[in-house]
């Protein structure tokens, strides 16, 4: 099962202090950073309540209710958004490819649904190939996505079914979304090293202790893992691991940085987390924190991190500009 709610209890208590405000701080305001090109969202979700069983919601007034493409739509405001990688939304298990069913069908009406990120039991081990082999058929399949819980780590490191089940996506040109919980880079750098073949990419920037300013050790490890050359970092889900009612960009500034310094503009993305992040902050105002974050840098730096890393990552279509 996904630990879902082991990751919102990390990321702190829910505010609405911000939501769908504008906020000055430090020279930033939350319209100025708008980029000048349509970016590609590495991190969405949708669901459907009526639809499917998200057992992790139940406890969520916020997010206990449908999130459709219109409310996207309607949350990211002025915001240019190319393409949408959906990221599994950790549905029952038993749905989990009705989900992608159901996602697929949501993009012949949302063309810039370009990419599914599923969720497969991988720690099962070779037994899941005919499972990749029919998800391999759909051309908006892009990788998998399974947190790391007690189903995929053992007390001494990773679950050897997990091992085995990564190194399966090899063949089907399959990638791997790190879901990690507070603490397991070290884990998840294991797993990196075991599968040199696939291309993974760590989800919300692994999980520092921004809220506490305590981002040690894990500056330490995510400069390991960075280190490994098949690896990507999606800078996302910062806002949602500070505090919820308080934060600024410049506390989101030392952990972005750090991801940068250590991946490089040619292994980072930007990802939104929507509507998860919507317990911290508006759409609007994280790509602006996060576009502010990086002030200073090229153009071509700031069209890889926004939108070049994405499509070379996840084998999109280019974005046409608009």
């Amino acid at each position: 099962m996904v630990n879902r709610r082991a990751f919102l209890k990390e990321a702190g208590s829910f505010s609405a202090a911000f939501m769908g405000m504008s906020h000055a701080h430090g020279g930033f305001t939350a319209d100025e950073a708008v980029l000048s090109f349509p970016v590609v969202d590495t991190h969405v979700h949708f669901w459907d309540t009526a639809r499917l069983r998200y057992p992790w919601l139940e406890n969520s007034a916020l997010l206990n209710r449908p999130y459709l493409p219109q409310d996207y739509d309607e949350a990211i405001g002025s915001v240019k958004v190319g393409k949408i990688v959906f990221v599994e939304a950790a549905c029952a298990d038993d749905q989990t490819q009705a989900e992608v069913d159901w996602v697929t069908a949501l993009a012949k009406d949302e063309p810039r649904i370009q990419g599914i990120v599923a969720n497969v039991p991988l720690e099962q081990g070779e037994t899941v190939l005919p499972r990749l082999e029919a998800l391999a058929v759909n051309p908006l399949v892009k990788g998998i996505r399974r947190f790391f819980s007690s189903q995929t780590e053992v007390p001494l490191g990773l679950h050897p079914g997990l091992v085995k089940g990564v190194q399966c996506l090899e063949r089907f040109g399959l990638r791997f979304d790190l879901g990690l919980q507070r603490g397991q880079v070290p884990v998840a750098t294991e797993l990196v090293r075991q599968c040199p073949n696939v291309r993974f990419m760590l989800n919300h920037i692994g999980v520092p202790d921004i809220k506490n300013n305590a981002l040690d050790p894990w500056r330490q490890e995510i400069r390991a893992l960075a280190e490994l050359p098949n690896v990507f970092c999606k800078m996302s889900g910062a806002a949602t691991l500070a505090d919820h009612a308080s934060w600024t960009p410049e506390e989101l500034q030392p952990a972005l940085e750090h991801v940068i310094n250590c991946f490089g503009f040619e292994r980072a993305a930007f990802g939104s987390d929507w509507p998860v992040m919507l317990s911290a902050t508006a759409y609007p105002r994280w790509i602006s924190a996060a576009a502010w974050a990086i002030q200073g840098c090229s153009e071509t730096e700031k069209c890889r991190l926004f939108r070049d890393t994405a499509v070379e990552f996840y084998g999109l279509p280019p974005v046409l500009q608009a």
